[in-house]
């Protein structure tokens, strides 16, 4: 049997979630459409109404000619901000958004790629004195990082790029340096968070994300330039990390093991250190991606592909490649059916990605055990209201 508190911590992240979903949906509608009783929606929105994070849109009819007019509700998007954070091996990139992901503030910072702690912490430390100054308090913050991280318990486990080795407590450290609910994430699978928070389409239950970046990527061994890319994968609406946490890690299977480079590709250290300038490597590249990623989208029956980060550049030779790899892969005469999108979020493709991990978090729904209390829907309101809009950061 589900415990009471519990059973009120699921049916209140449903009602706020629905309400996210359906801006302007009256009190009346979402008692029908959930089957729930009409005095526990108003005792949860008149709550979630004194807490400020739903407001009331105006009237209107529920249904055509029928009864008296209805007050719709809607998240308010200014009721709190969240930063969101993209570590390299050579910069910081933070956004300031609100609850729409709206970016109020976007900045880039340079990193030393030494003692990622005391950077991050600095770095934090300065965004919440802009926060303050927007009049806003901050709900928390989201942070993605190249890497196998695991994201319940915020552990850094491994990162060839910024040298981590040990496992690093990250979301640990900061939650009790700042007093604010921290996520921490893969990078590439922030994109996948950006689509769900931002851009979701109802019938985009599997989808991928391609996260590629030219850039240094190691810290440790002379900062070497080439390419970095990383796959985010939604299976059935859920991001996968797997049981290690390392789905989506990238190594192309044309590697040369008899002439192995610091890429993840065929392409030998001196040719990826002249991308993205060189278009002939570039091309080379766009196709290897493209013959790996095939095997996968007709395997696991991706319906989308989401482009992101610096690849969005090169939208006519990716889609050429991905359209002639995904057919020339599938073993049926009709063609294979995939949309092949690219991202608008430019270089904050991974510091959105992380806000808008905060933000699917803070409206999703608890599991009905709480053998994994992740915390995500009412759960994560209270730890908002509780630990932030009446701390310091207010």
């Amino acid at each position: 049997m589900v415990p009471t508190r519990r059973l009120y911590q699921i049916n209140s992240s449903r009602i706020l979630q629905e309400i996210r979903q359906n801006r302007g949906k009256s009190r009346i509608a979402i008692a029908e459409d959930l089957d729930l009783d009409r005095s526990t929606i108003t005792k949860v929105v008149r709550q979630l109404l004194e807490y400020g994070v739903v407001r009331t849109t105006g009237k209107f009819h529920g249904k055509p000619g029928v009864g008296r007019m209805a007050t719709g509700l809607e998240i308010d998007p200014d009721f709190a901000l969240v930063l969101g954070i993209e570590v390299q091996t050579e910069i910081f990139r933070t956004v300031l958004v609100n609850l729409d992901g709206e970016i109020l503030h976007a900045e880039t910072c340079a990193f030393e790629g030494s003692d990622l702690e005391k950077s991050v912490t600095q770095l934090i430390e300065d965004q919440i004195a802009k926060a303050r100054g927007t009049g806003k308090p901050l709900a928390g913050i989201g942070i993605g990082l190249s890497g196998i991280v695991d994201p319940y318990e915020g552990v850094i486990l491994k990162s060839n790029p910024l040298d981590i080795h040990e496992p690093l407590a990250l979301k640990k450290i900061l939650e009790k340096r700042f007093s604010c609910p921290v996520f921490i994430e893969n990078d590439a699978n922030c994109c996948c968070w950006s689509e769900k928070a931002f851009r979701r389409a109802p019938s985009d239950r599997n989808f991928l994300a391609i996260l590629g970046e030219f850039r240094n990527i190691d810290i440790q061994n002379n900062r070497i330039s080439g390419i970095a890319v990383g796959l985010g994968i939604v299976i059935r609406d859920n991001v996968l990390h797997g049981d290690s946490f390392t789905a989506g890690e990238f190594k192309s299977l044309l590697y040369r093991e008899d002439d192995p480079g610091r890429s993840q590709f065929s392409i030998s250290d001196d040719e990826a250190a002249r991308l993205p300038g060189d278009t002939m490597i570039l091309d080379r590249v766009f196709r290897e991606v493209a013959y790996n990623i095939s095997l996968l989208v007709n395997t696991l029956d991706i319906t989308r592909i989401v482009i992101a980060g610096d690849f969005v550049r090169y939208p006519e030779a990716i889609t050429a490649h991905l359209d002639s790899e995904i057919n020339r892969n599938w073993p049926y005469p009709e063609e294979k059916t995939c949309s092949i999108v690219f991202s608008p979020d430019g270089e904050q493709s991974v510091s959105l990605g992380a806000a808008g991990l905060f933000i699917q978090k803070l409206f999703s729904v608890p599991e009905m055990t709480d053998h994994i209390d992740e915390p995500v829907g009412l759960i994560l309101l209270d730890q908002i209201l509780h630990r932030c809009l009446s701390s310091s950061l207010r």
